[in-house]
């Protein structure tokens, strides 16, 4: 079990069981005398919720790059093909046409 498996306060429990010495964790997660304060605590947790931040924000993401002066809406541009496979015989004005079009 890792970290990112947890995703409620008996997950965590579980996890700090399994990774921390027995006689630190029974002592931590046991309770002493009457246990009063354990149940409040235990309470205390069930009431929370955990949630994640995953995806927040996103309706307002802005991946939008500037490439010499020119805002593109995505950070992708055209690339040349052939250059190392064909020894640039394919593409070799390829400068002059994206420079032309754009």
């Amino acid at each position: 079990m890792r970290l990112r498996d947890c995703h409620n306060f008996h997950d965590f429990r579980e996890l700090a069981r399994r990774r921390v010495p027995s006689p630190i964790f029974d002592y931590i997660d046991g309770g002493a005398d009457d246990e009063v304060t354990l149940r409040q605590n235990t309470a205390s947790f069930e009431r929370c919720d955990l949630v994640p931040n995953i995806l927040r924000g996103v309706e307002t993401l802005d991946i939008s790059v500037r490439v010499m002066g020119q805002k593109l809406a995505m950070p992708v541009s055209p690339r040349r093909k052939g250059r190392r496979s064909c020894g640039g015989k394919i593409w070799h004005h390829v400068r002059r046409i994206l420079a032309r079009n754009r």
